[in-house]
């Protein structure tokens, strides 16, 4: 059976969904957005993601038509509408349909639920590439719709052989295109704060490892990743992912180190504690 989405105060599949061609974030790039999985109906870090949500509106000056509980309530009929096992969720919020091409319009609310699986452990067993490109985001504490750069890189990183690509400026990196970035030298983990995007699983993440081992807060240099121990990225979708390559550079080994190996699996056992936490507070 194809999904159930919502897309202003509707339920319907995606064939029945519209969206103007006058639409601001269409024509223009206006908009924002989150991207969290769920289990079952239990939708994971959403209050995270919702704060996020609204401060990207914010930062844009884009209203929010609908509350938190709203949102928490309608994130949850989808969830029990699918029946899906593991699923994700994205939240699109756009300018609406504009009368000029540029002004926006009302805002509009597009919830998409999609069957979601989880990165094959070959994967993460043998690492990852990134290529190198200078390059800075605008509005990197934003999680805009404008991914204009990245889309246009794609087929020269996938031709290189990489999974995605690391920003960097100067002497400094600042993210993947979708995914923060750490690093580990003599059992530190290291990671940047200033200038990317906030991730949730970046927050998560550093809460999950901080009792095992030192993490460090401060900017990255791109000769500090080159020379690094390890090289980890962390996102939605991939969690706690080794990169091995950046460029045509080796990091450490080439192989993922045993700092990243145990910090997917002390993660993997985060989000599981919290899930289970829902589940105890809800039974409550």
């Amino acid at each position: 059976m194809k999904p159930i989405h919502y897309f202003n105060g509707e339920f319907l599949h995606k064939v029945d969904i519209h969206i103007s061609v006058d639409n601001v974030g269409f024509l223009r790039g206006f908009g924002v957005f989150e991207f969290f999985k769920a289990k079952g109906s239990s939708p994971i870090f959403i209050e995270d993601h919702l704060e996020r949500l609204y401060r990207s509106a914010a930062g844009l000056g884009l209203e929010v038509p609908l509350s938190k509980e709203q949102f928490r309530e309608t994130v949850k009929q989808l969830l029990v509408k699918n029946g899906m096992a593991y699923s994700s969720v994205k939240i699109v919020l756009s300018g609406g349909p504009s009368t000029d091409g540029f002004t926006p319009g009302p805002t509009e609310v597009l919830i998409l639920n999609m069957p979601f699986a989880d990165l094959d452990a070959s994967v993460y067993a043998q690492g990852v590439s990134l290529m190198l490109c200078q390059y800075e985001r605008d509005f990197p504490h934003i999680k805009s719709l404008y991914y204009a750069n990245a889309v246009a890189l794609q087929p020269e990183w996938k031709k290189q052989g990489h999974i995605d690509v690391l920003y960097y400026k100067g002497e400094y990196v600042s993210e993947v295109s979708r995914c923060n970035v750490f690093m580990v030298k003599d059992g530190v983990i290291k990671t940047n704060q200033e200038g990317v995007l906030s991730g949730i699983t970046r927050m998560h993440a550093i809460e999950a490892l901080k009792n095992r081992w030192p993490v460090e807060i401060a900017p990255l240099k791109l000769k500090e990743l080159l020379s690094a121990d390890e090289v980890f990225i962390t996102s939605t979708t991939k969690k706690i992912l080794p990169v091995v390559k950046l460029g045509d550079h080796q990091i450490g080994t080439g192989s993922p180190g045993l700092v990243s190996k145990a910090a997917l699996e002390v993660f993997n056992a985060y989000i599981e504690d919290h899930l289970a936490g829902n589940q105890a507070a809800c039974i409550s």
